[in-house]
């Protein structure tokens, strides 16, 4: 036998093992593994297909054409290309609705403008590193954002102590460049009286996220 064909022996030799394994396995606990396997496929087969589909009706929202979602899918860029291999990928991988409903946002964007902004591009590359939770701790900050009276002081957030979290969701989006840490004289946040002043300062991408999601949770109420 020709060495070149032996790397494709040893591979066919292992998948023969391996199935072998398994069907010996499989027999040995009544076939257990056989429909596991197949309730599996049954059951998150649809549920894939429901998260792809809710994607596609968010672009469609978005008054994202059929023409232009075909145009751009066929597309021979090697951008566009690797734009909508992360997009699947990155909805496969989303955890929560709100997450396709961004996707949809920014697939919009760059669908009609051939490009998205520095802003939108942190939020799709690290989307999936943000909860629901994260996602409902900004809105409620932007609204809840208290001005100051001295000029020399930050804007901050004020909540009670045992809502610490919130330090680290804001942190977050200030460490993509969402939102912006704010040092002030007391640090970036300052417990007091059983109360947690966090310190931050919107940049350009703020208000437009913020508008989103207004969008999103005017239409699905807060947990």
């Amino acid at each position: 036998m020709s060495l070149k064909f032996l790397p494709k022996k040893v591979g066919n030799d292992l998948k023969a093992d391996a199935k072998a394994i398994y069907h010996a396995i499989d027999a040995a606990n009544g076939g257990a593994f056989s429909i596991i396997k197949e309730s599996i496929a049954k059951s998150y087969q649809g549920f894939l297909d429901a998260k792809f589909n809710n994607l596609i009706l968010d672009m469609a929202n978005n008054d994202v054409s059929t023409d232009e979602l075909l145009k751009f899918i066929n597309s021979s860029s090697h951008a566009d290309r690797e734009f909508m291999s992360n997009l699947i990928i990155k909805n496969l991988h989303a955890d929560n609705r709100i997450t396709t409903f961004l996707l949809a946002k920014l697939s919009k964007n760059k669908i009609k403008n051939g490009s998205l902004n520095y802003y939108e591009s942190s939020l799709f590359t690290n989307i999936n590193t943000f909860t629901h939770e994260d996602f409902e701790i900004y809105y409620y900050a932007i609204q809840h954002m208290i001005q100051p009276e001295k000029i020399n002081m930050a804007p901050y957030l004020l909540i009670p102590i045992e809502d610490e979290h919130y330090i680290f969701a804001i942190d977050k989006f200030c460490s993509f460049g969402i939102l912006q840490t704010a040092n002030t004289i007391d640090g970036r946040y300052d417990k007091k009286d059983n109360q947690i002043k966090i310190f931050f300062l919107k940049t350009p991408y703020s208000d437009t996220l913020y508008q989103i999601l207004d969008k999103y949770f005017k239409n699905t109420p807060l947990s």
